[in-house]
C-alpha cells in the first residue's frame, strides 16, 4: 500500500518535470523565433526558465529516479560483497540520505514560507512573481525522503528486488557478453563448447 502510494506520487511528480521540460523547450523556441524573426523576444524568459522550469525539472523526478536506482552511484567495493552485505550497506546509505533530505526539506521549506509571507518578486526585464517555485525544492526533497525511508526499511526487512530494480532499463542497451574462452554461444542462447 505505501510501496503503491509512493510511486503513483513519485509518477505524478516525474510528469510535472516533464511537463516543465516541455514548457520550457517551448518557451525558448518561441523567445528565439520571436527574437530572430520579428526582432521581438518574449518576456521573461530567462527569468521563467530559472526560477520555474529548471526547479521543476531537476526537483520533481528525483523520488521517480530513486525507484528505479538511477542516481549516479559508484561501486568500487560494494559489487563484490555479498548480496546480503550489500542490501545492509545500501540500506545504511538510504538512512543516510533519509537524514539528508529531512534536513533539506525542513530548511527549504520554511524558506519557501518566509518567501510566501513577503510575497517574492523577481524584478527584471518582466516583473514575475517567484514564491511560489520556493514549495517545488521540499516538496521534491521529501517526496525523495520518503522514498528513501520506504526503501531502507524494505532492505532491512531483507527485500533483495530492490537491489535489482531499474537494472532491467539498462540490460536492453547493453550488447551480450562475450562467451568464456573455448566456449561459442549458439542461437537458442545456450552455450556449447566448440
Amino acid at each position: 500500500m505505501i510501496e503503491t502510494t509512493l510511486r503513483a506520487v513519485a509518477r505524478a511528480f516525474g510528469l510535472i518535470g516533464m511537463l516543465g521540460m516541455f514548457a520550457m523547450v517551448i518557451h525558448v523556441t518561441a523567445d528565439v523565433i520571436g527574437r530572430l524573426i520579428f526582432n521581438h523576444p518574449l518576456p521573461a524568459t530567462l527569468e521563467m526558465t530559472a526560477h520555474y522550469y529548471m526547479v521543476a525539472v531537476v526537483f520533481f523526478p528525483l523520488a521517480g529516479v530513486e525507484f528505479r536506482n538511477g542516481h549516479i552511484s559508484v561501486e568500487l567495493v560494494s559489487q563484490h560483497l555479498r548480496a546480503n552485505a550489500r542490501r545492509i550497506l545500501i540500506a545504511a546509505a538510504s538512512l543516510l540520505g533519509v537524514a539528508y533530505f529531512a534536513l533539506l526539506t525542513w530548511r527549504t521549506g520554511h524558506d519557501a514560507f518566509d518567501k510566501w509571507e513577503i510575497g517574492e518578486y523577481l524584478y527584471g526585464t518582466w516583473p514575475i512573481r517567484i514564491w511560489p517555485t520556493r514549495i517545488f525544492v521540499p516538496l521534491g526533497c521529501g517526496l525523495l525522503g520518503a522514498v528513501l525511508l520506504w526503501k531502507a526499511l524494505a532492505l532491512f526487512r531483507g527485500e533483495d528486488r530492490l537491489l535489482a530494480e531499474g537494472a532491467e532499463t539498462l540490460e536492453g542497451l547493453e550488447t551480450e557478453p562475450a562467451p568464456p574462452a573455448g566456449e561459442t554461444a549458439d542461437h537458442t542462447g545456450t552455450d556449447r563448447a566448440k
